[in-house]
């Protein structure tokens, strides 16, 4: 949804009534062209003021700020039933996306880290590991991939503070991911989350956040499909940055 990402950079500010307006405004999003500001504290039970400083909780100077931003994120990118139209949609989402990523902070945490894991939540998420795998070592960078849940919680004990930690996850969502996250906190180890943009507990809590923009389609037989394209892109962009930036550290030294 379309502010699912600033409510996972705002979330510990966030109250109850907060979220509920928020749920409001996902369940009329297409309303949110033209609806006014008493039309909106109507529908969510709630006050004008009160919506006024939701907006500015999560970064808008007020309603009107809140709703262009709405117009811009949503109107633009409303998905089609044509699957190839959809693929180019999320390739294109996901770049916006990495225009705006901190690759300055994540540079660093991949140069600083003496070992990077990487877990993947499912069968498709494990490939895409193997991936990041195979790309950290072309960067001489020592990586490995942890296979499964029970073999990331028997062997935290190997995995340091300065190590690094990719999660992999389609959602972010799921009763193990919240198992892993209470493991990781104990030990206090620096994880990055790579999801689809959405309200997440793994972006919550993740002390960095890859957003990948994969919509869900049917198949001619009804099966649900995601595509994981998207991802393998933003792991190439991730490597292609990191070698730019690394080049021009090295530069910078002589």
């Amino acid at each position: 949804m379309v502010l699912d990402k600033l409510v996972n950079e705002y979330y510990e500010e966030l109250n109850k009534n907060d979220l509920h307006m928020i749920k409001t405004i996902h369940e009329h999003i297409e309303e949110m062209k033209a609806m006014k500001i008493q039309d909106l504290a109507n529908y969510a039970h709630t006050s004008i003021s009160s919506i006024h400083r939701l907006a500015k909780k999560i970064g808008f100077d007020g309603y009107s700020d809140l709703k262009s931003y709405i117009k811009l994120n949503h109107f633009t990118e409303e998905t089609t039933q044509d699957l190839m139209k959809l693929l180019d949609q999320d390739i294109h989402q996901t770049r916006k996306y990495m225009e705006q990523l901190d690759f300055c902070q994540l540079n660093q945490l991949i140069d600083r880290a003496p070992y990077i894991y990487i877990y993947g939540t499912g069968t498709a998420q494990l490939d895409l590991a193997n991936d990041v795998q195979r790309q950290l070592w072309s960067l001489h960078k020592k990586s490995q991939v942890i296979r499964s849940k029970r073999d990331l919680t028997d062997g935290i004990v190997e995995i340091s503070e300065d190590d690094l930690l990719f999660i992999i996850s389609l959602s972010g969502e799921s009763k193990n991911i919240d198992e892993i996250i209470q493991v990781m906190k104990t030990r206090n180890i620096k994880f990055i989350s790579m999801t689809t943009l959405r309200n997440n507990v793994l972006a919550q809590n993740a002390m960095f956040n890859i957003y990948v923009s994969s919509t869900p389609f049917h198949l001619y037989n009804r099966v649900n499909n995601s595509s994981f394209l998207p991802f393998y892109i933003v792991v190439d962009i991730i490597v292609r940055k990191f070698s730019e930036w690394k080049l021009n550290e090295l530069k910078n030294r002589t």
